[in-house]
């Protein structure tokens, strides 16, 4: 998301989801979606979400389909212009310098900032950090580091303790920064780029974020028990190897000693699924999870930023989404977004720690 233009920033595709469902694709689920598909009268080989957000009912069968065979669903629902932010606190504001960062009231605290900041900061931060992730210009950074605090300092939005709070860590911050090495301070500052197959690096990734924490909420669904596990994904051409080696990378942090306190994933891995990928008109089952992603992604859209009713079978598919989830197991909807945001869906918001 470091690439987008200011001109255009979320406008129109605000949300970003990923979803995965667990089942075995067997002739009896191809022939039950075949019907439904048929009922409706959907008749392209490859069913595209665009197209069943536009048939609730038939989204609505999809759902019974899927829960009369207990399938556990894993959804991603991330607000883009949120997660840069979250990024912000994670790097700039309160890097991460031990364990303790880690601990619930340090994740709570963040929470707290990144919704406040989302919420009334001016979207010029969220671009002068994008775009320092591009240049990773050292005088560039320590400006937006002053942007940052003056914002904050100035910001007359309650509750004041936690923009006072943000003035306080990133000046803590800023302190550390001036006295690292030039190299070091940026490569503290910004988020660990990703390359592509031709070696271009790539900044804040929701897919690939959303990838890694449904990988360790599969974990915790299934205790640990990943071996005969396959995840199919739908073909990355440009994102292939970069699942593939933070998927590596999430598996040891258990051998690496860190740890996550999450209610809902688990990402210390003692077996490891394998990963493949498929080109979507090959997989009903690509096509039934990207089809649970779109309808997520597209109704927060309309409701949240278009003004679309919250009633009929569009909400209340959404509403039985929301409502399959068991913390315990992990499954149902994580929202990577502002508390605010799920209360106007009618959502209380929990904690994950």
């Amino acid at each position: 998301m470091s690439n987008v233009k200011i001109d255009s920033y979320f406008v129109e595709q605000r949300m970003f989801g990923l979803a995965a469902f667990g089942t075995d694709l067997d002739d009896d689920l191809i022939r039950q979606f075949g019907a439904i598909k048929a009922a409706h009268r959907i008749q392209a080989p490859e069913v595209k979400a665009k197209h069943a957000y536009d048939k609730p009912p038939f989204m609505l069968e999809l759902l019974d389909l899927l829960m009369a065979r207990s399938c556990p669903i894993f959804i991603e629902l991330v607000d883009k212009h949120y997660f840069v932010v979250a990024n912000i606190i994670e790097r700039m504001v309160v890097p991460y310098v031990g364990e303790c960062d880690v601990e619930p009231k340090t994740l709570w605290i963040k929470g707290v900032m990144a919704d406040y900041m989302a919420l009334y900061a001016p979207p010029d931060l969220a671009h002068a950090f994008t775009a320092c992730c591009q240049s990773r210009d050292h005088a560039a950074i320590r400006e937006l580091y002053k942007a940052i605090i003056r914002w904050a300092q100035e910001s007359p939005y309650p509750p004041q303790e936690v923009a006072q709070g943000i003035v306080r860590f990133a000046q803590d911050s800023l302190k550390d920064y001036r006295k690292l090495p030039k190299a070091r301070a940026v490569e503290r500052a910004l988020p660990v780029p990703d390359a592509n197959p031709v070696g271009k690096l790539l900044w804040v990734l929701p897919n690939l974020t959303s990838f890694t924490n449904i990988y360790a909420r599969i974990n915790h669904h299934r205790a640990k028990r990943m071996s005969g596990v396959t995840l199919f994904h739908d073909e990355q051409l440009q994102f292939g190897d970069i699942f593939q080696q933070n998927k590596q990378i999430a598996e040891s942090f258990a051998e690496l000693g860190l740890k996550l306190p999450l209610k809902t994933a688990d990402f210390e891995f003692w077996e490891a699924a394998e990963l493949k990928f498929l080109r979507s008109h090959e997989s009903i089952g690509i096509q039934i999870a990207d089809i649970l992603a779109g309808f997520c992604t597209r109704y927060v859209q309309d409701v949240v930023w278009s003004g679309a009713s919250r009633q009929g079978d569009k909400a209340v598919a959404f509403d039985r989404l929301v409502g399959s989830a068991n913390r315990n197991r992990g499954t149902g909807i994580n929202f990577v977004a502002p508390d605010r945001m799920l209360h106007f869906l009618g959502i209380a918001p929990l904690p994950n720690y």
